[in-house]
């Protein structure tokens, strides 16, 4: 009953070629007016959009047999028009020229000697800026400039020539510096994007395929992922990151995706890419706050989570799948997660020089829980930003930041200099501890970072 009340003249039935007859004198089946015998032809993917630029797009042509190009639009070439079986094809879409309305054409393949075709759909849109062009979104003033590069995945060439992506962009800047301490030092930052167009609209998750720029897809029991090396090579596009920076400059990308789960991939080296959906949960799981939390505390800041999964200790772990101290002190031996501590002695914790600070002592001391675990593992106040994504990172964890700001920036920490411009951050401690509970928001779609050994690939 699957097509009661469907037309059954508008579209193909394609079944095996052998069984042809018999679905068109079947019961049910003959009331279909056009059943013909399925083909292999497939175009992968089965569309492809570009701006103004120049610009070439690969095809994949699955075939049975010999195909050819039966019609294409004038502006698109392909490497072949011709061939036979898998086929891999360079499409090249010319320049439009600017200020021109949108154009659109179909490529259409066909089998030789048979009926049967496919079709790949190609659309052009006007936009002021080139394919891959860099823009330059803030130069620094303070320091030798540390570098931030905001990109985004899954955004086509329509929903760019909307302005959809730069506007995100820069949207998803301000929400980064939206927090302390990144809103006082936001001067010793360089901050680039690029028009980067993917193929489709959205990212792939386990159960579907995206063509995007990237690659970029949520994957099961790691968050999100991308092409590291292709992330990587177009960071490197920028005018002040180059291989030498590459492990201080940090790498955003921001899925075409409303999901919540955002993640850092890390590497030993210090190189990060935080993956920073456009989360439409309320506060503080909204997309400002995987931003702050993926981006500004794990990517840049280096610091460790502080939620808590596990009613344990954290070396009687539940989970079998990895050894959450030796993770733990791995990260810890690299000069990260300066928030968490496994001791609860109060003169040997990271945070020591806070607790009888009169400046600090009304919120810092020794509160249990962090890192997945609710005994074991120790942190400095009873809620922060990377416990639930609150806007508010907590004074630990303010100064690991500038510490490693200073670093880039080619500057001396000083102690007294972080306490002069040290800011907690307007209502944002007051509300979350008003609103929110304590070190105990185990959520399913929150993901630890993803640390790899070495440097990226793309450096060796």
């Amino acid at each position: 009953m699957a097509f009661d009340g469907v037309p059954k003249d508008n579209f193909a039935v394609e079944v095996p070629e052998s069984v042809v007859t018999q679905y068109q004198v079947a019961p049910g089946w003959n009331e279909f007016k056009r059943i013909s015998a399925h083909r292999e032809l497939v175009c992968r993917p089965s569309l492809a959009t570009a701006i103004n630029t120049k610009c070439t797009r690969r095809l994949v042509l699955n075939a049975e047999g010999d195909w050819e190009v039966e019609s294409k639009p004038d502006w698109c070439s392909l490497s072949q028009m011709s061939g036979s079986q898998k086929t891999e094809l360079t499409l090249t879409i010319s320049e439009m020229p600017q200020g021109s309305e949108p154009r659109e054409g179909e490529i259409v393949f066909k089998l030789k000697d048979k009926d049967y075709t496919t079709r790949c759909s190609v659309t052009q849109y006007n936009y002021e800026y080139d394919e891959d062009e860099i823009i330059t979104l803030q130069s620094h003033t303070k320091g030798n400039g540390v570098n931030l590069v905001f990109l985004g995945d899954g955004f086509d060439a329509k929903e760019i020539s909307k302005g959809d992506y730069l506007k995100v962009m820069k949207e998803q800047v301000e929400r980064f510096f939206d927090i302390e301490p990144y809103r006082t030092y936001r001067d010793y930052f360089d901050i680039y994007t690029a028009i980067a167009v993917s193929p489709e609209s959205g990212v792939g998750t386990i159960n579907t395929i995206r063509y995007t720029k990237f690659e970029t897809t949520y994957t099961g029991g790691v968050g999100l992922r991308c092409d590291y090396d292709a992330a990587f090579a177009y960071a490197l596009r920028m005018p002040t990151v180059n291989e030498g920076n590459l492990n201080q400059s940090l790498v955003i990308i921001t899925p075409n995706s409303t999901d919540y789960g955002g993640i850092c991939q890390m590497w030993a080296d210090g190189s990060a890419i935080a993956f920073c959906p456009l989360s439409t949960y309320g506060y503080p799981l909204d997309s400002r706050g995987v931003i702050q939390h993926e981006a500004g505390g794990h990517g840049f800041g280096k610091l460790g989570d502080e939620y808590i999964y596990h009613n344990e200790f954290i070396d009687f772990c539940p989970c079998t799948c990895c050894d959450h101290v030796e993770a733990f002190n791995w990260a810890k031996s690299l000069g990260w997660y300066e928030n968490l501590s496994l001791t609860g002695k109060m003169h040997e914790v990271p945070w020591t020089h806070f607790i009888f600070d009169d400046r600090y002592s009304d919120v810092v001391d020794i509160y249990e829980g962090g890192f997945k675990h609710a005994r074991g593992v120790f942190r400095s106040e009873q809620n922060s930003c990377m416990n639930n994504n609150i806007q508010y990172h907590s004074a630990i964890s303010r100064e690991a930041i500038v510490k490693r700001i200073m670093l880039y920036a080619g500057e001396t920490y000083s102690f007294d200099e972080f306490v002069k411009n040290d800011k907690r951050g307007s209502d944002n401690l007051s509300r979350s501890t008003r609103d929110m509970d304590f070190g105990t928001k185990a959520r399913g779609n929150q993901y630890p970072p993803v640390i790899h050994k070495g440097r990226p690939s793309i450096l060796k």
